[in-house]
Formats: C-alpha cells, structure tokens, sequence
C-alpha cells in the first residue's frame, strides 16, 4: 500500500516522528493511524478515538481529539474523495 502526496504537504509535516511510515504502510509506526469522524477545516481531524497517543499532532480540544498532521489530513481526504467518487450515482 503505496500512498502518495504532494512534496508540499510533506514539508509541512514537520514533527512527523515515524519517518512518514503512513505512506508505506498505511500505519502511525506500530500502530494503526488514529481514525478520523470528520475533517473540520485546513489540517484538522476530528479523533473518533478518545484513547491517550503520543503524538506531536495531537491535541485535546475540550472532550474531543483533534489531529492537525498535514500528512493525515491529506491521506482522509485522498480516501474520503475516493470513497465519494466510488459511491455517487453515474450521470451517464
């Protein structure tokens, strides 16, 4: 599983302490990549997760986890736009 972006938002990924391991293993390290409920602006996810990670992306916003990775965000909205795409109705 090969997951490609652009140059751009790897340059701003720059706290990414796995060496962008999502890219080639669709992993955050060891771990599965913290699942998204819904994305909320320019590099913000919004955690389905409530369980402790240490990550440099990852804040606590009142009850909610966010996830502010321009790499993350970037990877949710490939697949949400793949998924979109998959799902609509052919206007043929």
């Amino acid at each position: 599983m090969k997951i490609h972006i652009d140059e751009s938002v790897q340059e701003e990924t720059t706290k990414c302490s796995h060496n962008f391991s999502c890219l080639s293993t669709g992993k955050c390290g060891d771990r599965d990549m913290c699942e998204v409920e819904y994305a909320d602006g320019k590099n913000m996810l919004v955690l389905k997760s409530k369980e402790a990670a240490s990550c440099p992306y990852r804040m606590s916003f009142g009850t909610v986890l966010m996830c502010t990775c321009p790499t993350h965000f970037d990877i949710h909205k490939q697949r949400n736009t793949k998924n979109t795409a998959d799902t609509e109705p052919s206007t043929e």
